[in-house]
C-alpha cells in the first residue's frame, strides 16, 4: 500500500499492485498450443500424459517439480518419452492431484500393470500355461528365484521382460 498525505483529510491510503508475467517463450507457447489440442485417450506413455497434463493446467516442469519433490531435471526425465519405465507410486499420486486426474490417467500398460499387483499377475499367467516356477522359468530364460520374487513382489519385473511374457 502507498500512502500519502492530503492537505484537508490527514493521510490518504491507494493499494498499488504490481503484477509480473513470465516470459513465454515462443517455442513453449507452440508445444502448448499443440498439446491442448491432443485426444488425452490418444497417449498411450506415462510421459506423454504428463507432459499433456501440465500444459493443460499452464504450468512450468519446474513448478511440478516443487510440488512433487523432485529436482526439475529429474522431472523433465519423467516427461521425456523412452527416459524411465517406471515411475514412484508417490511421484503419480501426488502428480494425479496436482492435475486432478485419477491416477489411472497417467499410467501406460507397464505402470499400470506394476500397480495393479504384478505378483498376481504372474502368478496366473503361469498357472494358466500350467507350468511349475521352474518350468515357468525355463521357458522364459530366469531364475526360478525370479520367478518367485516376481510372485512375491520384492523385485520390479523389468518393461523388457513385461513386454516379452505380456505382450505376446
Amino acid at each position: 500500500m502507498m500512502r500519502r498525505r492530503t492537505p484537508s483529510s490527514g493521510i490518504a491510503v491507494r493499494l498499488l499492485y504490481i503484477h509480473s508475467f513470465r516470459p513465454l517463450l515462443a517455442h513453449t507457447f507452440a508445444e502448448t498450443e499443440r498439446m491442448v489440442q491432443i485426444d488425452p485417450k490418444a497417449l498411450t506413455t506415462t510421459a506423454d500424459k504428463l507432459r499433456y497434463y501440465r500444459h493443460v493446467h499452464g504450468l512450468e516442469q519446474q513448478e511440478v517439480a516443487v510440488y512433487v519433490g523432485l529436482y526439475r531435471g529429474t522431472y523433465a526425465g519423467y516427461e521425456t518419452p523412452g527416459a524411465r519405465d517406471h515411475y514412484p507410486l508417490d511421484k503419480l499420486s501426488a502428480l494425479a492431484e496436482l492435475f486432478d486426474v485419477p491416477m489411472e490417467y497417467l499410467l501406460d500398460d507397464y505402470n499400470a500393470f506394476l500397480y495393479k499387483g504384478q505378483g498376481r499377475q504372474v502368478q496366473t499367467l503361469r498357472e494358466r500355461m500350467g507350468l511349475s516356477r521352474r518350468e515357468f522359468a525355463d521357458k522364459f530364460g530366469v531364475w526360478t528365484t525370479t520367478v518367485r520374487d516376481w510372485e512375491t513382489e520384492p523385485v520390479r519385473m523389468t518393461k523388457q521382460t513385461w513386454e516379452k511374457l505380456f505382450k505376446l
